[in-house]
């Protein structure tokens, strides 16, 4: 198989999977849909948070390096709260250099695409891909320090 059709073959999948995740969305409705509709839509979570109340979030990536993650809040009686795309400059912008923890960045945008070890820095880039209000794709990095505390973020848009 040459380049131009493995190519082909991988944008074809791609666009594929992108369709059934839009269709999987399309059918979940906050308070009827069920962590089970949820599962059969989206598959399963790359991350599952349990809180003091008996429900729970779960984290959908679109990884590796998708522009979303999708946050599904559960209720304790197993129905559907809401279902947000949190890979967003809000979220992003919640994020506070000396006081948001890593547990905190994971439970508000979901896990990195990839994780990268600066020991200079004594710190992890946890890496992300989002797309910014001005429809740029936005490399952002948060920098989480070796006591689980962010340090700093750092974005930029590619070109």
């Amino acid at each position: 198989m040459g380049l131009r059709a493995s190519f082909a073959t991988a944008l074809l999948c791609a666009l594929l999977l992108a369709g059934c995740t839009a269709v999987g969305l399309a059918r979940l409705e906050p308070g009827r849909s069920t962590a089970v509709d949820v599962r059969q839509a989206l598959g399963e979570p790359a991350r599952s948070y349990a809180t003091p109340d008996g429900s729970r979030q779960l984290a959908f990536p679109t990884g590796p390096a998708g522009l979303q993650t999708y946050m599904a809040f559960i209720a304790a009686d197993g129905r559907l709260v809401r279902l947000e795309q949190v890979l967003t400059e809000e979220q992003f912008a919640r994020i506070s250099p000396g006081r948001t923890t890593a547990d905190e960045v994971d439970r508000l945008v979901g896990p990195p695409w990839r994780m990268i070890d600066f020991p200079n820095k004594r710190a992890m880039a946890w890496d992300y891909v989002i797309r910014d209000t001005w429809d740029y794709t936005v490399d952002f990095a948060v920098m989480v320090g070796r006591d689980g505390i962010v340090t700093e973020k750092v974005h930029a848009r590619r070109t």
